[in-house]
């Protein structure tokens, strides 16, 4: 016969064997919930961009709102199109001082309907993953095509920082279909001279 120690001491074993196997379990069946999440449908292809150049994200832009919403040729109808890297000096970087901003658009561009005018701070752009890029550039492109300002909502591609780096391309694809339907809570726009 067993004693009484012994039949605790084994009770406890079984009993954490299964609870490690129904953890594992759970963590399996998250992934496997993760990779069965379907792409939502999009007319273009969002890996069709070139981290290092900056006017594929404005061609991959002007396709989507074309194929999207049909129109208007953002290609077309912006003349002048100026994207570049900003890089911090390296004074700059060891003064621990950054800019309390991934990219900016300018009043040359969001008050002139012919001009995208964009800077995107290359040390934060090098650090996001390719959904906070994607976010990134449209979000600029909202300042100098839309006119958009600022949201104070989180899931808005308008709103005035970038989302965790966890964000999936479905979160990305939600926000944009709002942003360029014009469609989310709260929406204002910039006011130039002369509007």
């Amino acid at each position: 016969m067993l004693s009484s120690n012994f039949k605790i001491f084994f009770l406890i074993i079984v009993l954490f064997l299964i609870k490690c196997s129904s953890e594992d379990n759970l963590e399996i069946l998250a992934e496997e919930e993760e990779i069965l999440e379907a792409q939502i449908s999009s007319c273009v292809d969002y890996t069709n961009v070139d981290s290092s150049d900056l006017m594929s994200y404005w061609n991959l832009f002007v396709e989507d709102v074309k194929c999207s919403r049909g129109g208007p040729d953002y290609g077309e109808i912006n003349t002048i199109v100026n994207l570049k890297f900003d890089i911090q000096t390296p004074e700059e970087f060891a003064s621990g001082v950054s800019p309390d901003h991934a990219g900016y658009s300018t009043f040359a561009g969001y008050c002139n309907r012919e001009a995208v005018i964009i800077g995107v701070i290359l040390n934060f752009w090098e650090d996001y993953t390719e959904i906070q890029q994607l976010w990134l550039m449209y979000h600029e492109f909202g300042h100098d095509v839309y006119k958009y300002e600022h949201s104070q909502n989180r899931t808005d591609i308008m709103y005035p920082s970038i989302p965790r780096g966890d964000t999936k391309i479905n979160d990305f694809i939600k926000a944009k279909n709002r942003f360029l339907r014009r469609d989310f809570p709260g929406i204002s726009y910039i006011e130039c001279p002369g509007d």
